[in-house]
């Protein structure tokens, strides 16, 4: 992603725009790029416009045009200057997923990327996936109301990708993928995202990445919040209130959903309307010494299925108790306990038959964990675990028994300060599995802080077991009236093994935190499906192989910027290279170039109220764009690659905070999404086009 700044004598003119590195006949000229200028006079008020382009230095034959999209004029003088800037802020957060203790982030040996409750809130995100899509390069997304939603990350899906809220794990549903609409993104306070293998804490999953949801703590005597928001299809409503009585505290959230039917725009699919809502309580209990906390969460979703006349009801049920002791200022004990689990019911309408349970995943897992300052240079954290997982589904095994798997782990894990600015983080971890007995599997971090940079490496090794899934599963695969497939499992399947590493550059000042990452996982044992005709059935199986290696590569860029006092910029770019080193192909679903920008104007008062402080307001320009996805035809043994062109999202969103009585604090939001209209359905098949949205809420 270039970035090129222009001086003339009394105007600064930056210029930022996005170039997928694509084959010369990917794009056409209804494929514009993103370009955004920032045009500071320095004796006047600052000017900005978005506009895309289309150029003929980046599409060989295309007609470079230029339009301007959105002009807007700042007309105010500012009297006070932001004493901490964001990017200060965000660099000065704490996170745990990569240590477990807790670390600042310009300080973690393993390089985080956080994403804040604020950032989700003021970028208008609903989900943890339109979240993801926002802030972090290198993520995409398919939607599949039938399937359940597929998130990709450095290449890899669903299945390689671990997702906990608190460090605890989250269950898939009956096709493995976890429903990200059951969290409550009003009740995050920070999501973290480590990239590679990090077996070491959470084992199992571990192979792509790591997803951390850290909801919010209650910090005041009584506080709380509420939302809601309206769209052209989707109406929100949620709240969240807590309160603390000296040792105890008490957290109840709330969030429902109401989704209409629509008809996706370009074609002739119609969208499924679905309900949701989600009611979750947390309990704490903190003494000098010893800490308790207790929490469950119900979750329900109601899907009208139009075309088959059936409903489908999830339901999730979730529960954990966490206990802390204290022997010591350096020695804590952690004992946890989790249940996670997701169920499935169908009933069809017509017939009015009764409510079939249909499907149904449990994960339970109990945890004992030490953290030891051995020395002020050294902490160690070491553990062991039990995981116990079962599956049920009426249609889709050879049996309508449960399937069940279980896992017992040992683990340790060390931080060292090995001289001045060298730090050091090694450990391993022990997996005995019911089916397919032991793995070690190592892990090794280093940095170096240097003044305001810090250089990291890593190498680890991933280990995955087959999933349940995969090994038993006998599915009758219809399209129509028609029964083109079966998919059948593989009890004889080899677990998955991955060495992961990267090196990576970071740059730390006031205002700005830059960072450029490499990578390299190489992946064995890679299950996929491979087309296998059964002469003994007659039929076409699709039959879950260890049939691939795969090797991804690639790089990372992000620039945090904070600049003439009322600009925020946050930009990425990734480039992933997914590669079937069998075939030589891209991995299904890769796109090998995306990028990600916010440009946000914040401002501490209205240009009526100079004197006010709490009448702050933002303007948020966000766009992403990706090249081609990888996608395969399969047609009489003869594979293809389809041609998805392009994709490319702009949004924008006001934001006005206004006092309403004391510590009573309201917020309005209106926002655009898809600005520009934009529809590819080869990347999202639900897009309805523009959409407009408006938001108000509470905050005590």
């Amino acid at each position: 992603m270039p970035f090129s700044t222009i001086s003339y004598r009394r105007t600064i003119c930056f210029r930022l725009f996005f170039i997928p590195t694509i084959s010369d006949t990917s794009y056409s000229n209804s494929h514009p790029f993103p370009q955004i200028l920032v045009l500071s006079h320095l004796d006047k008020t600052p000017t900005f416009a978005l506009s895309f382009f289309n150029s003929k230095i980046m599409v060989k034959h295309s007609v470079g045009w230029v339009f301007a999209l959105l002009l807007w004029n700042v007309s105010l003088r500012a009297q006070h200057a932001v004493s901490e800037t964001d990017t200060s802020r965000i660099l000065s957060e704490v996170v745990v997923t990569g240590t477990f203790t807790p670390r600042s982030l310009k300080n973690t040996p393993v390089l985080t990327k956080v994403i804040s409750g604020n950032d989700i809130r003021e970028s208008g995100a609903l989900t943890l996936v339109e979240a993801l899509e926002n802030f972090i390069p290198g993520v995409s997304f398919d939607p599949n109301q039938a399937m359940g939603d597929n998130i990709q990350i450095q290449g890899l899906d669903n299945k390689y990708i671990l997702i906990l809220i608190d460090g605890e794990r989250l269950v898939g549903e009956r096709t493995e993928k976890v429903n990200l609409s059951r969290l409550n993104t009003a009740d995050i306070r920070q999501v973290e995202i480590v990239n590679g293998a990090s077996a070491v804490l959470y084992g199992s999953n571990a192979i792509g990445s790591v997803i951390n949801i850290i909801t919010n703590n209650v910090d005041k005597a009584f506080q709380g919040d509420a939302r809601a928001r309206w769209s052209n299809y989707l109406s929100v409503y949620d709240a969240n209130v807590g309160f603390k009585m000296q040792s105890f505290s008490s957290k109840t959230s709330f969030s429902r959903k109401d989704m209409q039917t629509y008809e996706v725009k370009g074609t002739s699919y119609t969208a499924d309307p679905y309900e949701d809502y989600s009611l979750s309580q947390t309990f704490k209990y903190q003494a000098k010494k010893f800490s308790a906390e207790l929490k469950g969460n119900y979750y329900n979703q109601e899907n009208w299925l139009l075309q088959k006349y059936q409903t489908r009801t999830d339901e999730n049920y979730t529960i954990g108790s966490k206990w802390n002791y204290v022997f010591s200022p350096q020695n804590t004990l952690t004992l946890s306990g989790h249940s996670d689990n997701y169920q499935g019911h169908l009933t069809y309408k017509l017939t009015n038959d009764p409510r079939l349970y249909a499907n149904g995943a449990q994960y339970n897992s109990f945890k004992l964990m030490d953290a030891w300052n051995a020395r002020p240079s050294i902490q160690l954290v070491g553990g062991v675990e039990l995981n116990l997982e079962n599956v049920f589904s009426y249609n889709q095994f050879d049996s309508q028994e449960r399937k069940y798997a279980s896992n017992y782990n040992g683990f340790v894990q060390g931080e060292c300060k090995i001289t001045q600015g060298w730090e050091a983080l090694l450990g391993a971890r022990y997996t005995h599995h019911s089916q397919f007995g032991g793995y070690l599997a190592p892990n090794l971090s280093l940095m170096y802080r240097l003044e305001h940079f810090r250089f990291r490496g890593n190498i680890s090794n991933g280990y995955k077991t087959p999933t349940l899934k995969e090994m038993y599963m006998e599915f009758p695969h219809y399209i129509g009236e028609n029964l083109p497939f079966w998919v059948i499992g593989n009890p004889g399947l080899s677990p998955e093994k991955s060495w992961y590493k990267a090196v990576s550059a970071e740059y730390i000042v006031k205002d700005i935190n830059a960072s450029v990452t490499v990578y390299d996982n190489a992946i064995q044992n890679k299950i996929n499906t491979l087309a296998i005709t059964n002469e003994t059935e007659g039929r076409t199986e699709m039959r879950y192989e260890n049939v691939e290696e795969a090797q991804i590569s690639g790089m990372e860029v992000s620039l945090q910027y904070t600049f003439l006092k009322y600009f925020r910029l946050r930009s990425g770019y990734a480039f992933t290279n997914a590669i079937d080193k069998k075939t030589y192909r891209q991995l299904s679903g890769n796109s090998k170039h995306t990028a990600t920008m916010h440009l946000q104007f914040l401002q501490k008062h209205l240009p009526f109220l100079p004197s006010s402080t709490q009448w702050s307001y933002s303007l948020l320009l966000s766009g992403r764009v990706m090249s081609p996805r990888t996608v395969y035809s399969e047609n009489n043994g003869q594979v293809t690659e389809v041609a998805t062109g392009n994709y490319y999202i702009a949004n924008c969103i006001y934001t006005q905070h206004f006092p309403i009585y004391k510590d009573l604090k309201g917020h309005f939001q209106f926002g655009i999404n898809n600005l520009l209209d934009y529809i590819n359905k080869d990347f999202a098949s639900y897009n309805p086009g523009r959409t407009f949205f408006t938001s108000l809420s509470i905050r005590f």
